[in-house]
């Protein structure tokens, strides 16, 4: 009987520490420590060639994120700042700025004045990357990032952001430890969808690596054949580049 007893404690001891396991992975951590977590998955060298290898319709892209200071607040830790680069079919350079929001933790996409100031900033060392407020645009991009477990998502569903062609471009993103779900769907003035492709960023490494000096090689290989064509679409495009 006391063996009995034993064993119906020891079943309802496993099922009680189940229930705690179960109940702490969907409770959200503090947002403090959603702003760290948010940007530092952020942060690392991504790119889309998994995506590409089956899908060869799908432009492929590489993308180098790193942890930067501005220059105006480079002690804060209530603001998460990560500058982003993006090389290939689609170039753009971005500052992300994680912080709380109200319930979640809320994600600021600004522009660059001048990008190419920044080329290859993710190379330097962290105490050497700090970006001059006077190089942002005053207006940003802005989404809400919930929390999801083992995963954040956010969107600026319906409303987007403004492009400078009178148009909007509406972001969702899905993102975890080694991967980035992107989806920018770019309308023109008159309410056409134009864009709608999905990119599926994953992780390569992490940023600072030994390794990373080998990929900012292989990523400058690739930049050069890239700055060519790049110049010659800003010339096309010229005044017609969207927000974010």
């Amino acid at each position: 009987m006391n063996k009995l007893k034993a064993y119906g404690l020891t079943v309802l001891l496993s099922t009680f520490t189940f229930i705690q396991a179960s109940q702490a992975a969907t409770i959200p951590p503090p947002l403090e420590e959603q702003v760290q977590e948010t940007a530092q998955w952020f942060i690392g060298v991504f790119n889309n060639a998994q995506q590409v290898t089956s899908n060869p319709s799908v432009p492929f892209i590489s993308m180098s994120n790193c942890g930067v200071q501005l220059d105006s607040n480079a002690s804060s830790n209530e603001i998460q700042n990560v500058y982003l680069e993006q090389r290939g079919a689609i170039a753009r350079q971005r500052l992300y700025s994680f912080s709380r929001g109200i319930s979640a933790v809320e994600l600021s996409v600004r522009s660059l004045v001048n990008p190419d100031i920044l080329n290859g900033i993710c190379g330097e060392p962290e105490s050497q990357r700090i970006v001059n407020t006077s190089n942002l645009l005053a207006t940003s991009c802005n989404l809400e990032i919930l929390w999801e477990p083992s995963r954040y998502v956010g969107t600026n569903a319906p409303n987007g952001c403004p492009t400078s062609t009178g148009g909007k471009v509406v972001s969702n993103i899905v993102f975890w430890q080694t991967g980035i779900d992107s989806l920018d769907q770019i309308f023109d003035a008159r309410g056409n969808l134009i864009v709608n492709t999905p990119i599926q960023f994953r992780r390569v490494y992490t940023i600072p690596e030994q390794s990373y000096t080998l990929g900012l090689i292989g990523f400058a290989i690739s930049y050069v054949g890239l700055r060519h064509r790049r110049k010659q679409k800003q010339r096309l495009t010229q005044g017609q580049k969207t927000f974010i």
